[in-house]
């Protein structure tokens, strides 16, 4: 017999996964289906389905959206919303406890040994993740091959903005299937197709955002405090990063890198990795890595505004998204883009990984954990905390005895 659903009882599920739910967003989205389908009988496994397929359309993490669609479908708005607190409070305030704590403690001896084990299997990590949203992401369609190893070739010679290239392939996929099945925003009486030119149109208005975010911030220069200044500027690099970036959280987390280590230089290359090991080792979403970015670079209002930031692009566009879904999720032009995005996003996953083992793969030693780590990973079912936690252990040997 199905339990009852109630808007509370929606919140304390999520705020139960926000808490236990380690793995990553496709193991999230597994609990959810095991909990809410066999389990609780809360929606029907179709429902389930349709969930994750909404989920694909919009940039952000997954498994927030598919948390977010349960949500409202059955008890509407404010559902959703604690759905979405219920899923992130707990890891953000674990992550920001972890953050306070490396801030202070950082430079401690046994700290470092262990971060030094953690790094090279972080980097496995997410290579591990690319290869496995591959297997989901990619059809037989050649041009989807064509934009991976070019996005991964620009991000790796050129330093190409992750952001662009998975605009730019969203609308060179566009471009190549209307012409390749001749629709050209045509709909089937021969007029023009609304829906068609208004998602040509909204990653238009994505491009010019995104080129006038430095314009925005002029309007601030007049700010005395330089830390509000520097809010500011935070607030609308997470924004502008939540509200652009398909794919998996680590998509997030590569864009993040490129704005916060490359461009922007608030953080080191290491703190920047030790930060994405916090993220793993904690339950809840990979993009919680946000919370530490925030702190470390504006305290405790950092580590919120970066964490709400990130996440409310998603949340709008879901809520706005509910309303429609059902007339566009099959739209021919919406999947045209959705392609030429995913598989940009996998070829950042990937430029991701190779831009982090250069800090986290020094010698030989972590050039094995490396290795060991991606075995462990494509060979058993050992969930990721736990080799993470082993390679700490094993950096303090290492450096303890050799």
């Amino acid at each position: 017999m199905a339990e009852k659903i109630t808007v509370l009882g929606i919140f304390r599920y999520f705020l139960y996964i926000g808490a236990s739910g380690f793995g990553g967003p496709l193991a999230i989205i597994e609990y959810m289906r095991r909990d809410l389908v066999m389990k609780k009988k809360w929606m029907t496994l179709e429902e389930f389905r349709e969930y994750f397929g909404y989920a694909q359309i919009a940039p952000g993490p997954l498994a927030f959206q598919v948390g977010l669609y349960f949500s409202y479908f059955k008890k509407g708005f404010w559902a959703a919303v604690l759905s979405g607190v219920g899923l992130v409070l707990p890891s953000y305030i674990v992550v920001l406890i972890f953050s306070v704590f490396y801030k202070e403690f950082k430079d401690i001896q046994y700290i470092v040994w262990a971060l030094y084990g953690i790094s090279p299997v972080i980097v496995a990590i997410i290579f591990f993740s690319g290869f496995n949203l591959s297997k989901s992401v990619f059809s037989k369609e050649v041009i989807q091959y064509i934009l991976f190893f070019g996005s991964v070739f620009l991000t790796i010679f050129f330093r190409t903005p992750i952001i662009y290239l998975i605009i730019g392939s969203a609308l060179v996929s566009l471009i190549y299937f209307t012409v390749k099945d001749k629709l050209i925003f045509r709909n089937k009486s021969g007029g023009l197709d609304l829906a068609g030119v208004a998602m040509m149109l909204t990653f238009i208005a994505t491009e010019l955002f995104s080129a006038a975010q430095g314009k925005i911030l002029l309007m601030f220069n007049n700010v005395k405090d330089s830390v509000s200044a520097k809010l500011i500027e935070m607030s609308l690099l997470f924004l502008k990063v939540g509200a652009l970036t398909y794919g998996s959280g680590f998509v997030i987390v590569g864009v993040l890198r490129q704005e916060v280590v490359d461009r922007l230089g608030w953080l080191t290359p290491k703190e920047f990795l030790d930060g994405i090991a916090f993220g793993q080792i904690t339950p809840g979403p990979v993009v919680i890595t946000s919370t530490f970015i925030g702190y470390m670079t504006n305290g405790f209002a950092g580590s919120l505004l970066a964490t709400v930031c990130i996440f409310l692009p998603s949340f709008i566009m879901c809520m706005i998204l509910a309303q429609r879904i059902q007339k566009i999720r099959d739209n021919f032009y919406l999947k045209a883009l959705i392609k030429g995005a995913n598989a940009a996003a996998i070829g950042a996953i990937l430029s991701t990984a190779f831009f982090l083992s250069k800090d986290a793969i020094v010698d030989y030693y972590t050039a094995g954990l490396f290795l060991i780590g991606l075995a462990v990973l494509f060979f058993t079912k050992v969930k990721p905390y736990y080799i993470i936690a082993a390679s700490a252990g094993a950096g303090i040997l290492l450096k303890l005895y050799l």
